[in-house]
């Protein structure tokens, strides 16, 4: 194996771990911030590092973001910047940071249904598999044995969240040829600062 591609699977691992330890940390600080806040500072502080990365930055070849752009910046904005991460925040003040962790995986499920209803993508036997094998984890997660078969609010609210977030990465699939940068900072710096002032 190439040295190369060593250090991609080592950074695809490790970004694995941080997404793990996403949720768990953000419910130990929950206790001291409140959710919505707790969106906006976590929006605000991905953006400003990002927007400092960019400027930092010797001038690329990627292209910017353009007027017809930006309807689908602003539904990337709307549905992945702002109001998943809040009713994430909120949800996860109801649910164990573990189930949440794995509910995370949803997303996945929520990007590839999305796209293959309103984007008309092909989706092969395998990812079905795989659509299913998540769905039916997500349902056993949701489910609230204490109270019956009822469902759990705040896992069902991490599961919105991650639709939300399937929405958000379609829309930034139509502006996928921009540069992920720009991109990524108009994104979270306007969404946290949204969230900040509301």
């Amino acid at each position: 194996m190439k040295s190369k591609n060593l250090v991609y699977i080592l950074q695809a691992l490790l970004a694995a771990v941080f997404f793990g330890a996403s949720a768990p940390v953000a419910k130990l600080l929950l206790g001291d911030i409140a959710p919505v806040f707790l969106a906006s500072f976590l929006y605000l502080g991905s953006g400003t590092g990002i927007a400092l990365t960019k400027l930092t930055q010797r001038k690329g070849t990627e292209a910017g973001i353009t007027r017809a752009d930006v309807p689908w910046l602003a539904g990337a904005i709307i549905s992945g910047g702002i109001l998943a991460p809040i009713i994430l925040m909120v949800s996860l003040q109801n649910t164990p940071a573990s189930t949440a962790s794995l509910l995370l995986n949803f997303e996945g499920v929520g990007t590839t249904l999305i796209a293959l209803l309103f984007f008309r993508e092909f989706i092969s036997r395998r990812a079905w598999m795989a659509i299913i094998v998540i769905t039916l984890a997500s349902i056993f997660l949701s489910t609230d044995f204490s109270g019956g078969l009822g469902l759990s609010l705040g896992a069902l609210g991490v599961i919105l969240s991650c639709v939300l977030w399937g929405v958000d990465n379609n829309f930034t699939r139509n502006i996928s040829g921009k540069d992920p940068l720009v991109i990524v900072a108009w994104k979270c710096l306007v969404a946290g600062s949204f969230s900040f002032l509301l």
